[in-house]
C-alpha cells in the first residue's frame, strides 16, 4: 500500500490517493474517506498535558486506522522515562478502546533515535512503531529495522532528512535494501513523506515500479 503524507497547509491536493494527515502541519482534523491515519502534533509525552491533547485527537478520528506520535520533540532534553511510559499507557489504552492503532515514530536525535529505546517502550506499552527511514543514517537502517521489526506497522519513505528537510530519492539505489527488508517483515504500508508535489509523484512512480518487480 502506498500512501501520501499530507504535510501542507494548503489543504487537499491529492483527493484520489490514500493520505496520512499531518496535524503537526495543518491542525485541522479532516474526515475524508481517503484518510487512513494521522500524525499527531509534536509533544513531549513525559508531560501530563499531552494526555488530554492526544485523547481529544483520538476522539475526533474514530474510524481511522492509526495515529502516529512522537515521544518527544527530538531536542536535547532529559526524558522522564517512567512518566513517559505511564502517560503512553493511558493514551494507548484509550486508542485501543476506540479501535485505533497507536504508533510511535523513531526520530533523528534524542531518546527515540535509539532503536532499543523505542522497541522497549513499544513492548512495554503494547503499541506499534512508525519506521521513518529518513531519520536513520544509511549504514544503520537494516540493523535498526532488525531490532524493532516485530512492532513496525507502517513506514515513512523518502531519501533522508538533512538540515531539517526531507530529501526525495533520485532513484531507489539507497532505499531498495531497506524497502526489501520492510516487505520481508510484512510492513507493506509505505507513506511518502515529502512536501513538493512533483517529488511525491515521482517517488510514488518509482515505488510502484519497484513493487511490481519485487523479488
Amino acid at each position: 500500500m502506498i500512501g501520501i503524507c499530507m504535510r501542507s497547509k494548503e489543504g487537499f491536493i491529492f483527493n484520489n490517493k490514500l493520505l496520512d494527515w499531518g496535524i503537526h502541519y495543518c491542525s485541522k482534523i479532516v474526515k475524508e474517506n481517503n484518510i487512513i491515519g494521522y500524525h499527531a502534533p509534536i509533544l513531549n509525552l513525559d508531560e501530563k498535558e499531552s494526555i488530554s491533547i492526544l485523547k481529544n485527537i483520538i476522539e475526533n478520528i474514530k474510524g481511522r486506522d492509526y495515529l502516529t506520535i512522537h515521544l518527544h520533540n527530538g531536542k536535547n532534553k532529559d526524558i522522564d522515562k517512567e512518566l513517559l511510559v505511564e502517560n503512553l499507557m493511558i493514551i494507548n489504552e484509550f486508542a485501543q478502546k476506540n479501535n485505533l492503532k497507536l504508533c510511535i515514530e523513531n526520530l533523528r536525535h534524542g531518546f527515540s533515535s535509539n532503536p532499543n529505546n523505542i522497541t522497549e517502550i513499544a513492548d512495554e506499552v503494547n503499541c506499534f512503531i512508525t519506521f521513518d527511514i529518513g531519520h536513520i543514517p544509511y549504514d544503520n537502517r537494516l540493523e535498526f529495522l532488525e531490532i524493532c521489526s516485530d512492532r513496525i506497522y507502517n513506514s515513512h519513505v523518502y531519501e533522508i532528512e538533512k538540515d531539517g528537510k526531507h530529501l526525495p530519492p533520485k532513484n531507489l539505489n539507497n532505499l531498495k535494501p531497506i524497502l526489501d527488508a520492510l516487505l520481508d517483515v510484512k510492513c507493506e504500508m509505505f507513506l511518502i513523506e515529502l512536501m513538493d508535489i512533483r517529488d511525491i509523484l515521482k517517488t510514488e512512480k518509482m515505488i510502484k515500479e519497484y513493487l511490481e518487480t519485487y523479488r
